[in-house]
């Protein structure tokens, strides 16, 4: 009986030990410069183009077929990537609040980011996907 539970026990610890691996090796694929590229959120035709500017990011409207006046708005401003957290903090653009607000932007895959903006206590989350 007990050399069944040796090898239950066992056999927990190697499936936990895989999952722990499987799971840090998308976190082990992002690194500072996985935000680089075309993104685009869900409800807006705009694709923003975050860019490496040495010691930050950045991003600026690139295509705006809805409103072509917002072309070349910086909308990410000062993102800086904080290895520990997995995460960049930085500053987005409110077109029509016309306002910048705290944010923090996660990347779970390389083909997405979650985006939070944060006013005082209120937030907002937006998913944005990759263009390119």
């Amino acid at each position: 009986m007990k050399i069944i539970h040796y090898f239950s026990a066992a056999l927990f610890v190697l499936a936990f030990m895989a999952f722990v691996s499987a799971s840090s090796s998308v976190a082990e694929d992002i690194s500072a410069d996985s935000i680089v590229g075309k993104w685009k959120e869900p409800d807006d035709d705009a694709v923003v183009q975050i860019e490496n500017k040495g010691t930050y990011y950045e991003g600026a409207v690139v295509e705006a077929p809805s409103h072509p006046e917002g072309v070349s708005t910086v909308i990410f401003k000062n993102l800086v990537y904080d290895a520990t957290d997995g995460v960049w903090k930085g500053q987005v653009y409110s077109i029509e609040k016309k306002k910048d607000y705290n944010v923090e932007i996660k990347m779970s895959d390389p083909a997405s980011f979650t985006m939070k903006a944060k006013a005082g206590i209120l937030s907002k989350t937006i998913v944005w996907t990759r263009v390119e």
